[in-house]
Order: C-alpha cells, then sequence, then structure tokens
C-alpha cells in the first residue's frame, strides 16, 4: 500500500520570496521548487496566481492606453537606433 505524502506547509513570507524570485527576477522554477522542497506545479500555480492579481490592479482601458504608449515609445527608439546605425555606417566609411 501506498504511503500518503506529507504535504509542507511554506509560510507566507517563503511563498512571497518563491514568487518574486520565479516572476520578477526570472528564476527557474526547477531550482526554486528543489531549493524550498516545494512541487513544480504548486510554484507554476502561485506564479499565475500572482500575475493574474497583478492584471487586476490596472481596469483594462487604462492598460490599453499604457500599452499603446509603450509601443509608440518603442517605435521612436527602433527609429532612432536605425538612424544611429546609419550615422555610424557612414562614419566607417569615411573613416577607410
Amino acid at each position: 500500500m501506498k504511503e500518503k505524502q506529507r504535504r509542507n506547509h511554506v509560510d507566507s513570507a517563503t511563498k512571497e520570496l518563491i514568487i518574486k524570485s520565479v516572476a520578477e527576477e526570472g528564476a527557474k522554477v526547477s531550482d526554486i521548487a528543489g531549493r524550498y522542497d516545494v512541487g513544480h506545479s504548486t510554484v507554476h500555480r502561485w506564479v499565475k496566481e500572482y500575475r493574474e492579481s497583478l492584471t487586476d490592479l490596472v481596469p483594462a482601458s487604462e492598460a490599453e492606453k499604457i500599452r499603446a504608449a509603450y509601443e509608440k515609445k518603442i517605435r521612436a527608439l527602433e527609429e532612432e537606433n536605425e538612424i544611429l546605425r546609419k550615422a555610424i555606417h557612414g562614419l566607417s566609411d569615411i573613416e577607410r
């Protein structure tokens, strides 16, 4: 007969540390789960719930405005980078 697995209880401070390590610092779930003896699926679930809770903080219309502003800024930076690439290329041609 199979023994019943005992669940480890993780205090809220450790849970928060685990979530932030994965969601914000980019740590690998497998590394964090092994270090704290927590199941991979549990860590994935906690991170998913955390990310979902963040999206609830901003109304959809406001999130769309923020996204549009970021996309506009990205386009402007991409254009600036292209101008700089052309300028550097032009300067390297002059030096030859």
